[in-house]
């Protein structure tokens, strides 16, 4: 017996079906093996929610959804929409797509300065420490 039959049983549809919960199986571990979601996505997942919750509670659609953006970052929401906010009824994915990688670019390079200002605090307090003292 082959390895498919072991798993999978002799009927067509039966291996069909179990070659698509493989695929899916895999696709799960590989992207479980890069780490998931990224910082970014998960910071902005995460003001979304919370403004969603509490700053923009009150609000329903796409007036929802415009202080939802303001809320989360204030720079993206002026540099994707500017004056040109969403109108009643309207989709637009492609902007909604730019604020997202607004948000990346932003967080990311709040994330390098905040790194940067951590190895120069680590690097002036060890010049402060006595030489041949304890680190």
């Amino acid at each position: 017996k082959n390895s498919t039959t072991f798993f999978c049983g002799r009927n067509p549809l039966s291996k069909i079906f179990c070659l698509v919960i493989l695929s899916i199986f895999f696709v799960q571990i590989e992207s479980r093996g890069r780490g998931g979601r990224s910082s970014p996505d998960r910071e902005l997942r995460s003001r979304r929610i919370d403004c969603e919750r509490n700053a923009c509670g009150g609000h329903t659609n796409e007036a929802k959804l415009m202080c939802t953006y303001r809320c989360i970052s204030p720079q993206c929401n002026k540099e994707v929409y500017g004056d040109d906010e969403i109108e009643e009824g309207e989709v637009d994915l492609e902007r909604s797509r730019q604020f997202s990688s607004c948000f990346r670019r932003i967080f990311k390079k709040e994330q390098d300065e905040f790194l940067k200002q951590q190895r120069e605090e680590r690097s002036a307090k060890r010049r402060t420490q006595t030489p041949g003292g304890s680190r």
